[in-house]
């Protein structure tokens, strides 16, 4: 209550479902986006800093559907352009919700939202495709890249039928007009082996940019709706040619600091040591399937 997310802009309690921690407005405070009940709309907290949120939800443009019952949810750069766009799974609990005309329907599509850079999303649900607008069931999602082609893909467990793999190939993605990104993924010594945990700030500075463009993320045990993400984090950093800082800040209180890293890679950092192992991925192989 103190801190401004346990309830509705207009004071109401919530039946929340999903939950996904991302800084979509570069301010380095990382917000909170919700799914709630049919009749209601989903929820985006913005952070103000000193544990205080407050509800964007209408501000931001996420309050324009309320027929839709939300699940599984989070904030993933779909494109490469270094901004947190927002996914949002929907479908109802009530298989009889068939018979009503004032519902979605049991199968609901789902909706995704692209962020415009100025703390507003757009809702592009209907340019997106049928992994998108055909309505499923839908319940837990979980981000990855799962082919290792440099864009997030998604997976979609579902009520009574077969799970979804939603692969990105997002034209104006770093398969399109040449935005590039990062992988890292963390390796603990003093703290847990994984990173869980850890908050990393990528800095960079694309041509098209009049300042630094600086993101930060954390690797997580456990998000979405009963989902668990790809621990690597991943960074678009649009026209970028290299990262200009990468900042890890480990649960054991280490601070570690790279600079100057190549794009379009993963990398692994260990704890104290540094870049351990870098690995590149060939698109041409990601999409022959080798």
């Amino acid at each position: 209550m103190e801190s401004g997310c346990s309830l509705s802009a207009d004071g109401k309690p919530q039946a929340g479902m999903g939950v996904s921690a991302g800084d979509y407005d570069l301010d380095g405070n990382l917000d909170i986006v919700k799914t709630n009940f049919a009749g209601d709309t989903p929820s985006l907290y913005h952070n103000l800093g000193g544990s205080t949120f407050e509800d964007t939800t209408f501000a931001a443009g996420l309050g324009r559907h309320t027929q839709f019952l939300g699940w599984g949810c989070g904030f993933f750069d779909m494109d490469n352009d270094g901004w947190l766009d927002i996914l949002i799974c929907n479908g109802h609990v009530y298989p009889e919700v068939e018979q009503l005309k004032t519902e979605a329907g049991y199968p609901q599509q789902k909706l995704l939202y692209k962020n415009l850079r100025n703390g507003k999303f757009e809702d592009v649900s209907q340019q997106a495709g049928p992994g998108i607008t055909v309505p499923v069931a839908s319940r837990g999602c979980a981000f990855g890249d799962y082919d290792n082609d440099g864009d997030i893909d998604v997976v979609v467990n579902t009520v009574n039928d077969f799970p979804q793999l939603l692969r990105c190939d997002s034209p104006a993605g770093s398969n399109g007009t040449g935005h590039n990104w990062l992988k890292v993924r963390t390796i603990g010594t003093k703290s847990n082996r994984s990173g869980i945990g850890a908050r990393l700030r990528c800095v960079t500075q694309s041509p098209d940019e009049s300042k630094p463009h600086s993101q930060i993320d954390e690797v997580r045990s456990g998000g979405s709706y009963i989902s668990q993400n790809d621990l690597r984090v991943h960074f678009g950093i649009g026209k970028a040619a290299k990262v200009d800082l990468l900042e890890i800040r480990w649960p054991s209180g280490q601070v570690d600091t790279l600079k100057d890293i190549k794009p379009n890679q993963l990398v692994f950092v260990r704890e104290g040591q540094g870049i351990v192992r870098t690995v590149q991925f060939d698109r041409r192989q990601a999409k022959s399937g080798k």
